[in-house]
């Protein structure tokens, strides 16, 4: 069911990137160790990193991606740890501060399966590099983004934050496009 699932949401981001693509043009933008297509009203910056190769993309709509490419380049390693109610209830009673914590009937299940974060995650293969990808739950809200493990002596993360449905399409869709030096 969930392979099924995922290939319809695949399915229907081709379509909408096609369409997408008959209206914008893309063009090959080159970093330090990969290739990326991007609409070309998108604009690439170069930023000053410390230990890694940082570049901004600016979309037509003045979104910021990140690309970030380094050995400590970041994971998608985000949990939450989730607490049943009746441990809140404890907490509670002790005057401890738990507005900030996630509670649950099932609090194993839910912290397994990312309930609460922002974000869907799924892994993919470009270019023989194992990918893990990153879509948020609420288009607009959230990060979409990509990260490989194994460039090299590298890691490869790169990230947009609260993209519109467009834009998050897009950048999914150049995400295939990705070749590696």
């Amino acid at each position: 069911m969930k392979k099924l699932q995922i290939s319809l949401i695949s399915i229907t981001l081709i379509i909408l990137f096609i369409n997408c693509n008959q209206k914008l043009n893309f063009k090959e933008i080159n970093f330090e160790g990969f290739s990326i297509l991007l609409p070309s009203s998108w604009k690439k910056i170069k930023v000053q990193g410390i230990d890694s190769d940082i570049n901004v993309i600016v979309t037509q709509n003045k979104d910021s991606i990140y690309f970030d490419l380094g050995k400590d380049s970041q994971e998608f390693n985000e949990t939450f740890k989730v607490f049943s109610k009746e441990q809140i209830r404890k907490y509670d009673s002790l005057k401890m501060d738990t507005k900030d914590l996630y509670s649950s009937n099932t609090p194993e299940i839910d912290q397994a399966q990312g309930t609460f974060l922002k974000e869907f995650y799924y892994y993919d293969t470009i270019e023989n590099h194992m990918a893990k990808v990153k879509v948020p739950k609420k288009s607009g809200k959230g990060e979409t983004g990509i990260h490989f493990t194994d460039i090299g002596k590298n890691k490869l993360t790169i990230i947009g934050k609260n993209l519109n449905t467009d834009e998050q399409i897009i950048l999914l869709e150049s995400f295939k496009t990705i070749k590696f030096k």
